[in-house]
């Protein structure tokens, strides 16, 4: 996928790709909760998922992406740059359209979200694991804001490029982990909107100032 494509309305195929992977999660999770992380199989999760063992590995590489989400991978080079260039003085809003841009959507299953706060609230495990997605993940995008600093340093704020996107990716980080506290709340797909992100981050920057 293209990493423009992300922006066009999602398609009959997108759509029940989409359902496949959210019964996939939702099998994992529930098999985590019941039984612990350590005890749960990709057969388990196949049977309760109704599907095969090759549909299993043709969304997920392992076990462990089922349960806690598996790291995304985030494009570099110039299909990043054309991102983050649509919001130069702003890297935090340009690292959050990349990542979903990199996901290919923006729908967020609610309760498979709410299951695994739950997961990692109960399970030292899973909170691991889930570090583990997440540090993977926010390395290639530190890497990604990095080099376009360094590309377009007109557009920096601050003295050292690293010093920028660990902060940039601090505050997508927070106000992700705000957003989630909010689906939980709710059911079903919604969708992880833009504008919700920006008022997060504006109430970030007024405990700052």
């Amino acid at each position: 996928m293209s990493i423009t494509e992300e922006t066009r309305p999602e398609g009959l195929r997108a759509r029940k790709r989409r359902r496949t992977e959210n019964a996939i999660e939702s099998s994992a999770v529930s098999l985590a909760l019941e039984l612990g992380v350590e005890h749960v199989t990709v057969d388990a999760i196949c049977e309760r998922a109704d599907i095969s063992r090759s549909t299993f590995f043709n969304y997920f590489p392992s076990r462990d992406d089922a349960i806690v989400g598996r790291a995304i991978e985030i494009p570099d080079g110039e299909a990043a740059f054309s991102v983050l260039d649509c919001t130069p003085d702003d890297l935090a809003l340009g690292l959050f359209r990349l990542l979903f841009a990199a996901i290919g959507h923006r729908s967020v299953n609610a309760d498979i979200a709410r299951d695994r706060m739950r997961l990692v609230a109960e399970q030292y495990e899973a909170g691991r694991l889930m570090m583990i997605s997440i540090l993977e993940s926010g390395h290639q995008l530190g890497a990604v804001a990095t080099a376009w600093l360094r590309a377009n340093p007109e557009h920096a704020k601050l003295d050292s490029p690293e010093r920028e996107s660990a902060l940039a990716l601090a505050l997508v980080h927070g106000a992700m982990t705000a957003q989630m506290a909010e689906w939980s709340s709710e059911s079903g797909d919604v969708s992880a909107d833009e504008s919700d992100f920006l008022r997060i981050a504006a109430d970030f920057r007024r405990l700052l100032a």
